[in-house]
Protein backbone atom coordinates (compact mmCIF):
# COMPACT_ATOMS: atom_id res chain seq x y z
CA UNK A 1 0.00 0.00 0.00
CA UNK A 2 0.88 3.45 -0.57
CA UNK A 3 2.51 4.78 2.23
CA UNK A 4 1.04 8.12 1.66
CA UNK A 5 -2.67 6.58 1.81
CA UNK A 6 -4.96 7.19 3.99
CA UNK A 7 -5.49 3.99 5.52
CA UNK A 8 -1.51 3.49 7.00
CA UNK A 9 -1.10 2.94 10.53
CA UNK A 10 0.89 5.20 13.07
CA UNK A 11 4.45 4.04 13.21
CA UNK A 12 5.59 1.82 16.12
CA UNK A 13 6.95 4.60 17.84
CA UNK A 14 3.59 7.11 17.42
CA UNK A 15 1.89 3.69 18.94
CA UNK A 16 4.42 3.46 22.09
CA UNK A 17 3.59 7.10 22.67
CA UNK A 18 0.22 7.30 23.02
CA UNK A 19 0.40 3.99 25.10
CA UNK A 20 3.05 5.62 27.73
CA UNK A 21 0.33 8.74 27.75
CA UNK A 22 -2.79 6.65 28.45
CA UNK A 23 -0.83 4.53 31.41
CA UNK A 24 0.48 7.96 32.68
CA UNK A 25 -3.23 9.06 32.88
CA UNK A 26 -4.33 5.46 34.22
CA UNK A 27 -1.83 5.65 37.31
CA UNK A 28 -2.87 9.12 37.86
CA UNK A 29 -6.64 8.16 38.36
CA UNK A 30 -5.59 5.45 40.26
CA UNK A 31 -3.61 6.93 42.56
CA UNK A 32 -6.18 10.12 42.48
CA UNK A 33 -9.10 6.73 43.51
CA UNK A 34 -6.75 5.67 45.97
CA UNK A 35 -6.40 8.66 48.21
CA UNK A 36 -9.90 9.50 47.69
CA UNK A 37 -10.44 5.99 49.36
CA UNK A 38 -7.95 6.46 52.28
CA UNK A 39 -8.93 10.03 52.72
CA UNK A 40 -12.93 8.51 53.05
CA UNK A 41 -11.67 5.97 55.34
CA UNK A 42 -9.57 7.34 57.67
CA UNK A 43 -12.67 10.06 57.79
CA UNK A 44 -14.54 7.01 59.55
CA UNK A 45 -12.19 5.65 60.94
CA UNK A 46 -12.01 9.42 62.95
CA UNK A 47 -15.30 10.10 63.13
CA UNK A 48 -16.20 6.74 64.45
CA UNK A 49 -13.25 6.86 67.22
CA UNK A 50 -14.60 10.92 67.56
CA UNK A 51 -18.07 9.37 68.38
CA UNK A 52 -16.73 6.61 70.82
CA UNK A 53 -14.61 9.28 73.03
CA UNK A 54 -17.60 11.13 73.35
CA UNK A 55 -19.73 8.88 74.20
CA UNK A 56 -17.15 7.64 77.20
CA UNK A 57 -16.63 11.10 78.03
CA UNK A 58 -20.20 11.42 78.68
CA UNK A 59 -20.33 8.61 80.54
CA UNK A 60 -17.00 9.46 82.73
CA UNK A 61 -19.06 13.31 83.39
CA UNK A 62 -22.28 10.94 85.05
CA UNK A 63 -20.01 9.21 86.87
CA UNK A 64 -18.65 12.11 88.19
CA UNK A 65 -22.42 13.41 88.76
CA UNK A 66 -22.71 9.71 91.04
CA UNK A 67 -19.60 10.08 92.46
CA UNK A 68 -20.09 13.62 93.66
CA UNK A 69 -23.35 13.04 94.93
CA UNK A 70 -22.36 10.35 97.13
CA UNK A 71 -19.61 12.66 98.58
CA UNK A 72 -22.29 15.40 98.97
CA UNK A 73 -24.58 12.11 101.05
CA UNK A 74 -22.00 11.54 103.48
CA UNK A 75 -21.13 15.73 104.13
CA UNK A 76 -23.87 16.87 106.45
CA UNK A 77 -21.44 20.03 106.38
CA UNK A 78 -22.37 21.70 103.17
CA UNK A 79 -22.38 25.21 104.31
CA UNK A 80 -19.48 24.91 106.20
CA UNK A 81 -16.74 24.54 103.22
CA UNK A 82 -13.82 26.75 103.05
CA UNK A 83 -13.17 26.16 99.46
CA UNK A 84 -16.20 26.97 97.29
CA UNK A 85 -16.99 25.57 95.15
CA UNK A 86 -16.23 22.77 96.56
CA UNK A 87 -14.10 20.31 94.61
CA UNK A 88 -12.79 17.26 94.25
CA UNK A 89 -9.83 16.40 92.27
CA UNK A 90 -9.61 14.46 88.79
CA UNK A 91 -10.04 10.95 88.94
CA UNK A 92 -8.99 8.61 86.45
CA UNK A 93 -11.76 5.74 85.51
CA UNK A 94 -12.01 3.56 82.22
CA UNK A 95 -9.87 4.92 79.45
CA UNK A 96 -10.43 8.91 80.62
CA UNK A 97 -10.83 10.76 83.21
CA UNK A 98 -13.12 12.82 85.16
CA UNK A 99 -13.30 16.21 86.87
CA UNK A 100 -16.15 17.43 89.62
CA UNK A 101 -16.86 20.24 91.90
CA UNK A 102 -20.18 20.92 93.38
CA UNK A 103 -21.21 24.92 93.94
CA UNK A 104 -22.94 25.73 96.87
CA UNK A 105 -25.02 28.94 97.02
CA UNK A 106 -24.62 30.10 100.87
CA UNK A 107 -22.27 29.50 103.28
CA UNK A 108 -22.33 30.40 107.44
CA UNK A 109 -21.06 32.19 110.13
CA UNK A 110 -17.83 30.98 111.50
CA UNK A 111 -18.22 33.91 114.54
CA UNK A 112 -21.23 35.29 116.36
CA UNK A 113 -22.71 38.76 114.89
CA UNK A 114 -22.70 39.83 118.68
CA UNK A 115 -25.08 42.82 118.51
CA UNK A 116 -27.24 44.49 116.23
CA UNK A 117 -24.78 47.58 116.54
CA UNK A 118 -21.38 45.66 115.50
CA UNK A 119 -19.37 46.94 112.46
CA UNK A 120 -16.44 44.03 112.89
CA UNK A 121 -15.51 41.99 110.25
CA UNK A 122 -17.94 39.22 109.62
CA UNK A 123 -16.57 35.95 109.79
CA UNK A 124 -17.67 33.41 107.28
CA UNK A 125 -16.49 29.86 106.29
CA UNK A 126 -15.72 31.28 102.59
CA UNK A 127 -15.53 33.85 100.51
CA UNK A 128 -14.73 32.19 97.09
CA UNK A 129 -16.94 33.72 94.08
CA UNK A 130 -18.62 36.34 96.33
CA UNK A 131 -18.33 39.90 94.55
CA UNK A 132 -15.84 41.79 96.48
CA UNK A 133 -18.63 44.23 97.86
CA UNK A 134 -22.45 43.29 97.99
CA UNK A 135 -25.00 42.16 100.21
CA UNK A 136 -26.18 39.30 102.33
CA UNK A 137 -29.06 37.90 104.62
CA UNK A 138 -28.28 36.72 107.33
CA UNK A 139 -30.42 34.02 108.78
CA UNK A 140 -33.91 32.85 106.78
CA UNK A 141 -36.60 34.20 108.17
CA UNK A 142 -36.90 38.22 107.38
CA UNK A 143 -39.81 38.47 109.19
CA UNK A 144 -38.01 37.52 112.19
CA UNK A 145 -34.32 37.31 113.03
CA UNK A 146 -33.00 37.80 110.04
CA UNK A 147 -31.42 40.75 107.98
CA UNK A 148 -29.76 42.43 104.92
CA UNK A 149 -26.32 43.11 105.74
CA UNK A 150 -24.22 45.23 103.03
CA UNK A 151 -20.44 44.62 103.29
CA UNK A 152 -17.50 46.90 100.82
CA UNK A 153 -15.13 44.46 101.13
CA UNK A 154 -13.42 41.16 101.05
CA UNK A 155 -10.34 39.32 102.64
CA UNK A 156 -9.23 36.12 103.02
CA UNK A 157 -7.24 36.76 106.39
CA UNK A 158 -8.97 38.77 108.92
CA UNK A 159 -7.42 39.70 112.69
CA UNK A 160 -10.93 39.49 113.80
CA UNK A 161 -11.73 36.19 112.53
CA UNK A 162 -8.44 34.28 113.24
CA UNK A 163 -6.97 35.38 110.36
CA UNK A 164 -10.01 33.18 108.40
CA UNK A 165 -12.46 34.80 105.85
CA UNK A 166 -14.64 37.71 106.52
CA UNK A 167 -16.50 39.78 104.65
CA UNK A 168 -15.48 43.65 105.76
CA UNK A 169 -15.97 47.52 105.50
CA UNK A 170 -19.67 47.30 107.87
CA UNK A 171 -20.58 50.76 108.85
CA UNK A 172 -23.79 51.15 111.10
CA UNK A 173 -25.59 52.13 107.84
CA UNK A 174 -24.61 48.75 106.63
CA UNK A 175 -26.94 47.32 109.64
CA UNK A 176 -30.30 46.17 108.94
CA UNK A 177 -30.33 47.25 105.05
CA UNK A 178 -33.16 47.73 103.37
CA UNK A 179 -33.57 45.88 99.92
CA UNK A 180 -36.53 46.73 97.56
CA UNK A 181 -38.57 48.68 100.11
CA UNK A 182 -37.65 44.99 102.80
CA UNK A 183 -35.66 45.42 105.87
CA UNK A 184 -35.89 44.32 109.43
CA UNK A 185 -34.66 45.63 112.93
CA UNK A 186 -30.52 44.37 113.23
CA UNK A 187 -29.95 41.90 116.00
CA UNK A 188 -27.56 39.60 116.98
CA UNK A 189 -27.15 36.27 115.17
CA UNK A 190 -25.39 32.90 116.53
CA UNK A 191 -22.06 31.19 115.07
CA UNK A 192 -23.38 28.72 111.98
CA UNK A 193 -26.31 31.18 111.49
CA UNK A 194 -25.98 30.82 107.31
CA UNK A 195 -25.43 33.49 105.36
CA UNK A 196 -26.84 33.83 101.80
CA UNK A 197 -26.15 36.64 99.06
CA UNK A 198 -28.96 38.72 97.90
CA UNK A 199 -29.85 40.32 94.38
CA UNK A 200 -32.72 41.93 93.27
CA UNK A 201 -35.71 41.36 90.42
CA UNK A 202 -35.58 43.22 87.29
CA UNK A 203 -38.52 42.29 85.80
CA UNK A 204 -41.96 42.42 87.83
CA UNK A 205 -44.01 39.47 87.86
CA UNK A 206 -47.58 39.58 88.54
CA UNK A 207 -50.09 38.14 90.90
CA UNK A 208 -52.11 35.08 89.92
CA UNK A 209 -54.71 32.65 91.77
CA UNK A 210 -52.97 29.82 89.35
CA UNK A 211 -49.76 30.88 89.77
CA UNK A 212 -49.28 31.62 86.18
CA UNK A 213 -45.67 31.30 85.27
CA UNK A 214 -43.69 33.70 82.86
CA UNK A 215 -41.27 32.60 80.07
CA UNK A 216 -38.83 33.69 82.05
CA UNK A 217 -37.67 35.71 84.78
CA UNK A 218 -34.76 38.50 85.01
CA UNK A 219 -32.72 39.23 88.13
CA UNK A 220 -29.57 41.05 88.88
CA UNK A 221 -26.47 38.11 88.36
CA UNK A 222 -24.45 37.32 90.75
CA UNK A 223 -22.08 34.40 91.14
CA UNK A 224 -23.52 32.48 93.75
CA UNK A 225 -26.73 32.34 92.05
CA UNK A 226 -26.95 28.38 90.55
CA UNK A 227 -27.87 28.35 86.80
CA UNK A 228 -30.73 26.07 87.52
CA UNK A 229 -31.93 25.66 91.33
CA UNK A 230 -34.65 27.48 93.34
CA UNK A 231 -35.02 31.25 94.35
CA UNK A 232 -36.75 32.85 97.58
CA UNK A 233 -38.79 36.05 97.04
CA UNK A 234 -39.96 37.65 100.59
CA UNK A 235 -41.31 41.13 101.19
CA UNK A 236 -40.65 40.98 104.84
CA UNK A 237 -44.12 41.17 106.22
CA UNK A 238 -44.64 37.50 106.78
CA UNK A 239 -47.32 37.43 104.13
CA UNK A 240 -46.25 37.34 101.37
CA UNK A 241 -42.84 35.01 100.21
CA UNK A 242 -42.73 32.65 97.70
CA UNK A 243 -39.97 30.54 95.75
CA UNK A 244 -39.93 29.69 92.17
CA UNK A 245 -37.90 26.91 90.16
CA UNK A 246 -35.64 27.40 87.59
CA UNK A 247 -34.69 24.51 85.38
CA UNK A 248 -32.22 26.52 83.49
CA UNK A 249 -30.39 29.84 83.11
CA UNK A 250 -28.10 32.39 80.97
CA UNK A 251 -26.27 35.17 81.86
CA UNK A 252 -25.13 38.39 79.82
CA UNK A 253 -24.46 41.94 80.77
CA UNK A 254 -24.83 41.74 84.41
CA UNK A 255 -28.23 40.13 83.70
CA UNK A 256 -29.44 36.59 84.91
CA UNK A 257 -32.05 35.54 82.92
CA UNK A 258 -34.35 32.65 84.36
CA UNK A 259 -35.60 29.67 82.52
CA UNK A 260 -38.52 26.70 82.80
CA UNK A 261 -39.95 28.54 85.80
CA UNK A 262 -41.73 26.82 88.26
CA UNK A 263 -44.06 29.05 91.15
CA UNK A 264 -43.86 26.65 94.06
CA UNK A 265 -46.75 28.34 95.68
CA UNK A 266 -49.42 26.42 93.21
CA UNK A 267 -52.13 29.16 94.38
CA UNK A 268 -52.59 32.89 95.13
CA UNK A 269 -49.05 33.41 94.06
CA UNK A 270 -48.72 37.31 95.38
CA UNK A 271 -47.22 40.15 92.92
CA UNK A 272 -43.66 41.44 93.19
CA UNK A 273 -42.19 44.51 91.64
CA UNK A 274 -38.71 45.25 90.16
CA UNK A 275 -35.97 45.64 92.76
CA UNK A 276 -37.17 42.91 95.24
CA UNK A 277 -35.10 41.14 97.14
CA UNK A 278 -33.63 37.58 95.84
CA UNK A 279 -32.09 35.09 97.44
CA UNK A 280 -30.97 31.44 96.71
CA UNK A 281 -33.20 28.91 98.25
CA UNK A 282 -33.75 29.22 102.27
CA UNK A 283 -33.83 26.39 103.90
CA UNK A 284 -36.06 26.83 106.59
CA UNK A 285 -38.67 28.54 103.94
CA UNK A 286 -42.01 27.06 102.51
CA UNK A 287 -39.57 24.15 100.32
CA UNK A 288 -37.14 22.95 103.15
CA UNK A 289 -33.89 21.71 101.50
CA UNK A 290 -30.71 22.68 100.86
CA UNK A 291 -29.33 22.66 97.79
CA UNK A 292 -26.15 22.58 95.10
CA UNK A 293 -24.80 22.35 91.68
CA UNK A 294 -22.85 19.64 90.74
CA UNK A 295 -20.73 19.84 87.92
CA UNK A 296 -19.01 17.54 86.39
CA UNK A 297 -16.63 17.21 83.32
CA UNK A 298 -15.73 13.86 81.23
CA UNK A 299 -12.66 13.85 79.62
CA UNK A 300 -11.37 11.17 76.97
CA UNK A 301 -7.99 12.07 74.80
CA UNK A 302 -8.89 15.54 73.89
CA UNK A 303 -13.01 15.01 73.97
CA UNK A 304 -14.68 16.70 76.74
CA UNK A 305 -18.25 16.53 78.00
CA UNK A 306 -19.48 18.18 80.84
CA UNK A 307 -22.60 18.00 83.11
CA UNK A 308 -24.75 20.01 85.60
CA UNK A 309 -27.16 18.60 87.99
CA UNK A 310 -29.10 20.27 90.90
CA UNK A 311 -29.14 18.47 94.33
CA UNK A 312 -31.12 18.91 97.23
CA UNK A 313 -31.42 17.20 100.86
Amino acid sequence: MNRFGTGQQGSPREQRGFLLMTAVILIVVVALLATVITFLSTGNVLSSAGHANSAQALFLADSGLEYEQRRLAQNLDWYRSASDPMSSATRNLGAGTFTVYSNLPATMLRRRIPNAGSTADICVYTIDRLPTSGYVQVEDDINSTAEFIQYFGTTSSSANCGNRPALTGIIPASRNFSIGGVSNAASAHGRDSRVYPVTTLMDNLAASVTCVTPAQLRIADHPKFLSAGTISLDDGTGVNAEEIAYASSTRAGGVMTLKSLRRLLGANCPAWLVGAPVTPLLVDSAFPDFEAEIVSQGAVDVTTRVERKTVQR
